[in-house]
């Protein structure tokens, strides 16, 4: 139990500690207020002089800031990009190649590379050069094709071939062919090839076929034709003309006077026959050598006929009777002489080499030429062209065969 005598100096006692305890909490929360200012005086103030550092930072050529804008590093070089930032001023930072599929086509410092380009064929599109790590894809048209736009979505279109006209500027890379029309087509908008004027339906191709009347095709068609038809009928009209001389020419009329050719040469009388001519001087000599047998008879006008005798054995023995004027005779000796020796044969007859070739550029028929060379020669020979002279002339040739054969079909004419 307290002394009452104590009590107040207690109480007093409390009151004291209350007091010191109240000011001391006062002190300590101005202490800790002023504190704070403090430091974040100081903060402001470092984080304005930071800021002041980062934006007066700058690199030169070659050289690319820090992400901490804090110092300065090297770029990689193209087809390479950074893996890692360098950690110190002017030093190169970890640099790796772009992986397959990726390039970069320049100095940088970006952490991945550009994917490539892919070309797409399905629209014609051709791989003129792949991806590398320093530059992108190349795409493009093949040979004789050119692109329809500048972008990566082109097309690839063939070069036209300027069908129906000139070329009047070639086929580029980005542009088509340049056309030039002939007369009578026009040249499309929306195409670069010529089209016939027949086929103009629009504005665009009046002006080019305005002058062009489109129905004179057909008169032009109508007028190839008949030039066609007319040239089938002359060529149709030769061949019928050749063919009736070939039938006509080495036929005999079968009232003639003599059995080796029934020939109408003669058909007046030797006194009325001109003198003139060379060839009719002989075929006067021929009717006077040359008889008929008694079956053959020809009614002379003027003259009272008799009956004329047949040839004598001179052809059978192949004597020197004159080789008649005949065609049937000259073709029997052109027949059994071999062509490949026939100008030799007629050399050795006697005909001269300047009249064999000028019959052989005028005759171009073999058969015809051997039967005009023939009855030169006998025109030449006069009585010298005998079936003997020829018989002599194919011994020599070691042709005795052919000779044979003549004689034969000669004797069986008689």
């Amino acid at each position: 139990m307290v002394p009452l005598g104590l009590f107040p100096v207690l109480l007093a006692l409390i009151k004291l500690i209350l007091i010191q305890m109240a000011t001391g909490e006062s002190l300590e929360l101005a202490f800790s207020r002023n504190t704070m200012h403090a430091i974040i005086a100081d903060k402001k103030n470092i984080n304005h002089s930071n800021g002041r550092e980062k934006r007066e930072l700058s690199c030169g050529k070659g050289y690319f800031p820090h992400p901490n804008r804090t110092h300065c590093c090297f770029k990689c070089h193209r087809g390479m990009y950074v893996e890692r930032d360098c950690v110190e001023s002017n030093s190169t930072p970890i640099c790796r190649i772009c992986h397959p599929g990726t390039y970069m086509p320049e100095d940088n410092y970006s952490d991945r590379c550009f994917e490539c380009q892919h070309c797409h064929t399905n629209l014609g599109q051709k791989v003129l050069s792949s991806c590398t790590p320093e530059k992108d894809t190349v795409c493009g048209c093949a040979e004789n094709q050119y692109r329809t736009s500048h972008t990566s979505e082109f097309f690839c279109k063939d070069c036209s071939a300027c069908h129906n006209g000139t070329i009047r500027k070639t086929c580029t890379e980005f542009s088509d062919t340049v056309c030039e029309c002939h007369y009578g087509f026009f040249l499309q908008t929306d195409q670069s090839n010529c089209s016939p004027c027949s086929s103009c339906n629009a504005q665009d191709c009046e002006a080019r076929c305005k002058a062009l009347n489109v129905v004179t095709h057909q008169p032009s068609s109508l007028g190839l034709m008949s030039v066609l038809s007319s040239l089938v009928v002359f060529f149709g009209a030769g061949c019928m003309l050749l063919l009736i001389r070939r039938i006509v020419k080495p036929s005999c009329q079968r009232t003639l006077s003599s059995p080796w050719c029934p020939y109408p040469s003669i058909q007046q009388p030797a006194k009325e026959l001109p003198a003139k001519s060379v060839a009719n001087d002989f075929l006067l000599e021929q009717n006077q050598e040359i008889r008929m047998s008694p079956k053959q008879v020809i009614q002379v006008p003027g003259e009272t006929s008799q009956p004329v005798q047949g040839l004598p054995d001179c052809v059978k023995s192949a004597g020197k009777t004159q080789l008649p004027d005949c065609p049937t005779v000259l073709y029997i000796v052109a027949d059994h002489v071999p062509v490949s020796r026939w100008k030799e044969f007629v050399r050795r007859l006697g005909l001269n080499e300047n009249t064999i070739e000028r019959i052989s550029m005028e005759q171009r028929h073999i058969r015809e030429a051997q039967y005009e060379m023939l009855g030169q020669w006998r025109l030449q020979a006069a009585h010298g062209a005998t079936v003997e002279h020829i018989s002599n002339v194919l011994n020599e040739m070691e042709l005795s065969g052919c000779s044979e054969a003549i004689q034969e079909v000669l004797t069986s004419l008689s």
